[in-house]
């Protein structure tokens, strides 16, 4: 049984997969499972035909890409005792694998420094287009499955699953690893046409906007009633964010208000309601 199992994802990306699968192939005692997310390009043949030890899961009838969906699909099929979730567009250096398994602990959540405090792979013309590996994720397969995985009701580049994962990890009392930049070679550059292609929607200001809103409500409801959300009440806090960042409230800013508790004493002459509200306030009018 590997250490470490690995999870990439390819939807009309294959060009990048070539240049980074040799490197995840290449990590010792790891398999890698790539999930073929109904890729125009076949990225399942090309990795049965030219990377038979990886392993390839095929999904069909996905005509919009969702990463956290096919990361969830993917670790279904690993048989490692830690998960690196990977995006195709990371090449891995030497040592990748030693490391996490070395320091990445059963209750830990391992990602790269956040843009603006890597030195290595810092793009001195940050830019939303940038790679910032934010993609990037370890931890072990029993945490990721005591957290449920991904959520994936969140939709679009942008949106924000993996800052949920690490949310959720923090609700959980898990720990946040900071991964060693020189555990990546590179990251591959590209557009953001090319980065939001195949999502329904194209604005990521958008689904930026909406993924704030119902992360950090969701994870206040969490706090609440010490409980992840069930998927209904997910998907209606969803529907509320969606509605939300459509309208504003304010000339720069727009909320989510939701009643969450209403309690009545019998007898007396008035009930009791606690509300929560989640606001986001814009620097800049025009930004979002």
């Amino acid at each position: 049984m590997p250490t470490i199992s690995i999870v990439t994802v390819c939807k009309g990306r294959l060009a990048h997969l070539k240049d980074s699968l040799p490197s995840f192939l290449a990590q010792p005692d790891c398999e890698v499972i790539v999930v073929d997310y109904d890729c125009p390009e076949g990225a399942s043949e090309f990795v049965r035909e030219n990377h038979p030890a990886a392993k390839v899961v095929k999904l069909e009838n996905r005509p919009f890409f969702n990463n956290w969906n096919a990361r969830n699909e993917g670790a279904k099929h690993a048989t490692g005792k830690l998960l690196a979730f990977l995006d195709a567009d990371v090449v891995l250096a030497d040592g990748f694998a030693e490391w996490v398994s070395e320091n990445i602990g059963p209750d830990n959540v391992g990602k790269m420094p956040s843009a603006t405090s890597q030195t290595t792979h810092r793009d001195e013309k940050l830019s939303e287009a940038s790679n910032k590996l934010e993609g990037v994720q370890v931890m072990h397969k029993s945490f990721f499955d005591k957290l449920g995985g991904y959520d994936d009701l969140l939709q679009g580049w942008g949106a924000g699953g993996d800052m949920d994962m690490v949310d959720r990890m923090g609700f959980h009392n898990g720990t946040l690893v900071t991964l060693p930049e020189e555990l990546i070679a590179k990251g591959i550059q590209h557009s953001m046409d090319e980065r939001t292609k195949f999502h329904q929607t194209k604005s990521t200001a958008h689904t930026h906007l909406v993924g704030i809103l119902y992360r950090k409500s969701k994870l206040a409801m969490m706090r609440l009633f010490d409980k992840e959300l069930d998927t209904d009440d997910r998907k209606r806090l969803l529907t509320m964010a969606e509605n939300a960042s459509k309208k504003r409230t304010a000339p720069n800013s727009t909320h989510i208000e939701m009643l969450v508790t209403s309690e009545e004493t019998p007898g007396a002459n008035y009930k009791i309601e606690q509300q929560l509200i989640t606001r986001v306030i814009l620097k800049d009018r025009e930004a979002i």
